[in-house]
């Protein structure tokens, strides 16, 4: 077989051709990719789980194009880098980050009432000037501002800077299917760690509570985070937290107006919100792929795989893998247990994953409140060309008062 994520039928819908590959061939080389992808939910959680042959440092892949540290300069250390290095990291991004996403909750209902508030007028304005409702736009209206604002919020960015970070979000996202070697991705993310080294530099030993200071001042066992491994934190939880809620908005939206009997069954019970939350991750998972480098020889059912391969983990396809899931392309609410890997698993865990989740349970339920006969309007949802980020261009609605 032959993959090719960049069909127009694999963007619309790629679990047949994951299906069909999962079946056939679960450790697959794409000439395409230019790389190996593993497909079956057990490779999947071995693939988060071992560290020793499989590397997060992108730089070690033979097809990487970016600059290279010289000999014996040490990496930045960030969330995602290779055990041990990464420990110390994540646990002081646990402790920066947990405490401001508990306080933030109000912070986020509040974000969602305005910009519920500012839909219904607009629908309302339109519906006054035509004989039936007017479709808007889901994504653009809703999904891409809520998640920029929670985000400025926990760093207390001013207002002023917020449409950078979205601007550099979607650079970045528009050049993950490239990150090897395209010029987006590297531009985004250098743009948005300039910013956030002028903030780091400008807050360090000052008071306040915002997550830069937190990560600043946060310590391990006598460890402390360097300014640029602040900034490298910062960079990836804005986009981490933007992209990945973004796409989990609007992915699961989609998934609910094509499914009234399970849109139904979370309207006539809201506080069943967590359970239907990880449904929506599963069945259509934000990230559809994670990257890493191989680091020695080795064989993975019957692959032969060498070192400066680039292997990438099938999230959407281990989330709909069969032997896992029964039924796994029908989305069931319910769903218990529902092991998904959306988020990663174990040490590679998504940080960013308390955030999303917060933001999904206070969004969705808030949206259907306030819109009980939101429907999909006639002109059909648009997907972004991205391969890596399963998401949305445009998701057409009509909000029905």
């Amino acid at each position: 077989m032959v993959f090719d994520p960049f069909t127009p039928a694999a963007l619309d819908d790629p679990y047949p051709q994951y299906a069909a590959l999962r079946a056939s061939e679960p450790v697959h080389w794409s000439e395409k990719l230019r790389s190996w992808v593993v497909l079956r939910h057990d490779d999947v959680a071995q693939f988060f789980r071992d560290d020793e042959r499989l590397s997060s440092d992108r730089s070690r892949a033979a097809k990487f194009k970016g600059p290279r540290l010289p000999d014996g300069v040490p990496p930045i250390r960030t969330v995602a880098s290779d055990p041990p290095a990464h420990t110390p990291v994540r646990a002081l991004l646990g402790a920066s980050l947990n405490p401001r996403v508990r306080v933030i909750g109000p912070v986020v209902e509040t974000l969602i009432a305005r910009l519920l508030d500012a839909i219904a007028p607009a629908a309302a304005g339109l519906a006054a000037r035509l004989p039936a409702d007017e479709e808007i736009d889901l994504i653009g209206a809703f999904a891409y501002p809520l998640p920029i604002e929670v985000i400025a919020e926990l760093f207390a960015v001013p207002p002023a800077d917020r449409p950078r970070f979205q601007e550099a979000s979607q650079r970045i996202a528009r050049g993950m299917d490239r990150f090897f070697s395209g010029s987006d991705a590297a531009n985004g993310l250098q743009e948005m760690g300039a910013y956030f080294l002028q903030l780091v530099q400008e807050r360090r030993g000052t008071p306040g509570d915002d997550l830069v200071r937190r990560l600043l001042g946060a310590e391990h066992r006598g460890e402390q985070l360097s300014e640029l491994e602040a900034v490298a934190m910062c960079t990836a939880l804005v986009f981490g937290g933007h992209e990945t809620t973004v796409n989990l908005l609007g992915n699961g939206l989609l998934a609910l107006l094509r499914n009234p009997d399970e849109l139904g069954r979370l309207r006539a019970a809201p506080d069943r919100i967590d359970p239907a939350i990880e449904e929506l991750l599963r069945y259509d998972s934000p990230a559809q792929f994670i990257s890493r480098s191989a680091v020695v020889d080795f064989t993975w059912r019957g692959a032969s795989i060498r070192a400066g391969d680039v292997v990438l983990a099938g999230l959407g396809a281990a989330n709909r893998d069969p032997a896992v899931f029964a039924d796994p392309d029908r989305l069931d609410l319910g769903r218990n247990p529902n092991p998904h890997l959306a988020f990663g698993l174990g040490t590679h865990f998504c940080p960013g994953a308390q955030l999303t989740r917060l933001e999904a349970r206070a969004a969705i339920p808030a949206l259907l409140g306030r819109f009980p006969r939101l429907r999909l309007g006639s002109s059909p949802p648009v997907r972004r060309p991205t391969a890596v980020l399963r998401s949305l261009e445009r998701l057409p609605v009509v909000c029905g008062g």
